[in-house]
């Protein structure tokens, strides 16, 4: 960060008649929560490390146990700066190579859950789009309720890593820095949270719905 200077040789002078805007940070996204969530009480929660605790087995939690409560008539809303088709190399397919946060996905929506997912649209340079083709055409053929999407709702990007479960009335959140290729699972240092909170599972997923009917106009 550094003061601004119109003889810049990289940056130079603002348009004419440039006003920043010093009150409000802009008009690129409307927000939906003007103010954080504040909420106190006894919560279960768990602290998701990557690469020792991001892939545990279902039945010790993790992003694959959180995902894996999910069943019919329940919900899991992703919200993803990406999400590989697969894992491994080029040449390897879902069936060779699967990505198991992706696969953990599909099995909600094949126990009868509604599965919405968000990637990034703004950033992306073809997978995530290949992703939401594989997951469409899958949810077509299998006649699952299973939606995915690319987005851009702030018009620039979207960052957000981001997992809510709801099933059985409660609400489940994970927020972290978990992205979905493999590497983010198996070999960079990644830190997650998985809280069971019915206020902050509303709370943000109002801004999933928000970002996803902006990208999509429907649920």
């Amino acid at each position: 960060m550094f003061r601004w200077t119109a003889g810049d040789p990289k940056y130079g002078a603002p348009p004419a008649g440039f006003v920043p805007v010093t009150l409000t940070g802009g008009t690129g996204y409307q927000l939906v929560h003007p103010q954080p969530l504040r909420t106190t009480g006894a919560f279960t929660a768990q602290f998701v490390q990557s690469p020792e605790a991001s892939l545990l087995p279902p039945v010790e939690g993790g992003v694959l146990g959180l995902v894996q409560r999910a069943g019919a008539g329940d919900g899991v809303l992703v919200e993803q700066l990406y999400e590989r088709v697969h894992w491994g190399g080029a040449a390897d397919t879902p069936a060779t190579a699967p990505n198991l946060r992706l696969d953990a996905y599909i099995a909600a929506a094949r126990r009868g859950a509604q599965v919405r997912i968000l990637l990034d649209g703004f950033f992306d340079t073809g997978d995530n789009a290949e992703t939401v083709s594989y997951l469409n055409q899958l949810a077509q053929a299998q006649n699952l309720d299973l939606r995915a999407a690319l987005g851009n709702p702030s018009l620039k990007g979207i960052h957000n890593k981001m997992i809510l479960v709801q099933t059985a009335g409660r609400g489940w959140v994970h927020v972290g820095s978990l992205n979905g290729s493999e590497a983010s699972s198996k070999v960079n240092r990644e830190l997650a949270l998985q809280v069971q909170s019915d206020a902050a599972f509303t709370y943000l997923a109002a801004a999933f719905w928000h970002d996803w009917q902006v990208t999509s106009g429907a649920r």
